[in-house]
């Protein structure tokens, strides 16, 4: 059954044949009839008029939405077809699919009259329909038309549709030079692979596979791929005894659909990637307790990783502060600081188990997938910036308590934000040790993910737990002073390099136009903080304070709502479509498929995968000091290698799953195949140099390294 994630507003009244919502005309339906010879078959056209920004469905609605219906009422002996759908185009929405039409939708149906039928007929055609924009509205009617009542005008002009209708429709794949070649279903991790391989010279032309419901299996729409003549479509199983016999649809030439109709034979077994058994260590199982220790190394060494340099610079503060104090309170926020990480991981590791149960593929650092969250960590790295720099220095009504200052407060719950803060912005980061024991982690049942994501968090805190116990190691640091102001404003250039780190996020998931947006938000946020810090003082009264803040936080919220909601218009964004291989030194990438490096390595030629994503950043400094080097060039171009980018920035099953295969969760990962070897990948760690990067290269592709 469909799930329609769908707001059904009303179902509109019918009438005469048009459908109306608040006084506005949504779709006008009606029958067009050209012929006045009723003793052969005939087509009668059926046409929906649909009012601009709206849009009905082809006969596979997609991922959401319910095709329009006919039901006619004949005269005895007449027959009515199926009703043909013109080509559809593609509707994105987020990370949805549907498959429908603007302005207009003709349908054609043949009507088979009975041997000597001479007479004009009556036709009736009960017809329902959803209509959608941002929300849907099913609407319905019942048309008749009467044979007799219509003028030759009448008939002209239905031919003239009906002849429009038809050079609309999908044409047989026949009329070009391409032809498919096999139809295969493979069985991979509980899904199946259904691949589509067309060869003739048209075959390259194929942009896109529009598939046909198909029976027992709901298709992956967003991850229809087609590359060089090759269609691969993700069906999962409606049930476990479903099998796959036959598959329509249409391959897509630019705008223009032409109609495949395929038998398709099961493979026994896909020898894929996800089918195989690696011959390496980075398939390999962790015990659980070296998992702990790598766990907890790890989190270690994600103090010096530069997504947490940040916070870094707020816990020096603190330690700044709280020289020549007593040992008691220095202990207190130590531990508020380790307790503020722990509460941070733990909720990590509910919601990965959560997600986990609900069958999404997750990894480290899934929430930077999220365009929402990007744009909420800019804020809060924007405003404890303008905090550190002297912009303001109010905290909020108790509405909101003291969160606007409690990553600089000396207290104990400035420690346990601070402790907060470091953990969501350590996630981007895989840090050496970290990534096998999260691979660990997000294969076991739900205890030993919270006792590893437990041990992240102590490995985080410890060296703040042992400054907290050993206050006499930070006599060196001078007592506050002026020097601590111009230190604490110096710092907040940190969290605004951050800023701009996440607003590169942004511009990979929503283009330029997000990053536009996010800094007319920012800009309005600057505003309100210069308002609060401008117009309130410890001596302002009740009222004013009151007055202030809702004038701020007014313009915080209508900067939101031009920037995002008018400009921008993000819900309705397909934000995967801004996230693309990228070629920034020569190196052509190509966009990550399994079918792709299946297809290569099988082929003879060695691949290099780069597991990366736009908010790893210890991914971009990789990429700029190692991948993108003259020395990696010439050898990837020398050796014959296929250097394929894995980007992770927005959610992807395949490579969330192909990490998971290679014991690892997260981003950086770095990965060789060999030449005709899919089982014996050449895993690197998450930290390369150029020397080991060159040396993977050449042992993957002995023959070719020799003979230059």
């Amino acid at each position: 059954m469909r799930l329609l994630p769908l707001i059904f507003l009303a179902t509109a009244p019918t009438m005469l044949n048009a459908q109306l919502l608040n006084g506005k005309t949504l779709v006008t339906p009606s029958l067009h009839l050209g012929t006045t010879d009723f003793g052969k078959p005939f087509t009668i056209a059926i046409r929906f008029q649909i009012a601009p920004e709206w849009h009905l469905y082809w006969k596979n609605p997609g991922d959401a939405g319910l095709a329009p219906k006919v039901k006619w009422t004949l005269p005895e002996g007449f027959v009515a077809s199926e009703p043909r759908f013109p080509t559809p185009r593609k509707i994105v929405a987020e990370s949805a699919v549907d498959y429908g039409y603007d302005d207009e939708l003709i349908l054609l149906a043949t009507i088979s009259p009975p041997k000597n039928a001479t007479k004009p007929v009556v036709l009736k055609a009960e017809l329902s329909w959803l209509v959608c924009r941002e929300s849907c509205v099913p609407g319905e009617a019942t048309l008749e038309l009467d044979a007799a009542t219509l003028s030759e005008n009448d008939r002209a002009e239905a031919n003239r549709l009906i002849e429009r209708a038809q050079r609309q429709l999908p044409e047989p794949l026949a009329k070009t030079n391409a032809t498919l070649e096999s139809a295969t279903a493979t069985a991979q991790g509980g899904k199946t692979l259904l691949t589509l391989r067309f060869s003739g010279d048209d075959a390259k032309r194929i942009t896109d596979f529009f598939p046909e419901e198909i029976e027992g299996f709901v298709p992956s729409y967003a991850q229809i791929k087609v590359t060089d003549g090759v269609a691969t479509i993700p069906l999962a199983p409606a049930s476990k005894d479903a099998k796959l016999a036959e598959v329509r649809g249409l391959a897509m030439m630019g705008e223009k659909g032409y109609e495949v109709v395929a038998t398709v034979r099961q493979a026994e077994r896909s020898g894929g990637l996800l089918d195989q058994t690696f011959k390496t260590e980075g398939g390999e199982k962790l015990s659980l307790w070296w998992a702990l220790l790598f766990a907890f190394i790890g989190g270690l060494i994600l103090n010096v990783m530069p997504c947490v340099l940040p916070v870094i610079s707020l816990k020096a503060m603190s330690l700044v502060d709280q020289a020549g104090e007593g040992a008691s309170r220095s202990v207190l926020n130590g531990l508020m600081f380790a307790f503020g990480a722990l509460l941070s991981f733990w909720a990590l590791a509910l919601v990965v188990v959560l997600l986990q149960r609900a069958g999404a593929q997750v990894g480290w650092g899934f929430q930077f997938q999220s365009p929402a969250f990007v744009v909420a960590m800019s804020v809060v790295m924007f405003v404890f910036g303008l905090n550190l720099l002297g912009a303001f220095e109010i905290s909020a009504p108790s509405l909101s308590g003291e969160v606007s200052k409690t990553l600089l407060r000396r207290d104990a719950l400035g420690a346990l934000m601070n402790g907060v803060l470091a953990t969501t912005l350590a996630t981007p980061c895989t840090a050496p040790f970290l990534g096998s024991a999260l691979g660990f982690a997000f294969s076991q049942p739900a205890p030993l993910i919270f006792a590893v994501f437990t041990t992240i968090g102590l490995g985080l805190a410890a060296p703040y737990l042992v400054f907290a116990v050993k206050p006499q190691w930070l006599k060196f640091i001078p007592k506050p002073g002026e020097w601590t102001i111009r230190f604490k404003q110096a710092m907040s250039f940190l969290l605004f390099a951050t800023v701009v780190w996440l607003l590169s996020v942004m511009g990979s998931q929503l283009g330029a136009e997000g990053v536009v947006a996010t800094v007319a938000l920012l800009l309005g946020v600057g505003v309100s903080a210069w308002l609060v810090g401008s117009f309130i003082d410890l001596e302002s009264s009740a009222p004013r304070k009151a007055t202030v803040w809702s004038v701020a936080i007014l313009v915080a919220l209508l900067s939101y709502y031009v920037a995002f909601e008018r400009y921008l218009d993000w819900r309705n964004l397909d934000a995967k479509a801004y996230a693309r291989a990228k070629s920034s030194g020569g190196i052509e990438w190509q966009e990550f498929s399994l079918e792709l490096v299946e297809r290569n390595v099988r082929s003879g030629k060695p691949v290099f995968i780069d597991f990366t994503a736009e908010w790893c950043f210890t991914c971009k400094v990789t990429e700029q000091t190692v991948l993108e080097t003259d020395e990696v060039r010439e050898a990837i171009e020398r050796l014959g290698v296929v250097p394929v980018k894995a980007d992770w920035t927005n959610r992807n099953d395949e490579i969330a799953a192909l990490l998971k295969k290679f014991g690892r969760s997260g981003v950086p990962l770095y990965v060789v195949f060999p030449a005709g070897k899919l089982d014996e990948p050449i895993v690197l760690p998450e930290v390369i140099t150029k020397e080991m990067l060159l040396k993977a290269l050449e042992k993957a592709a002995p023959a070719l390294s020799v003979k230059k």
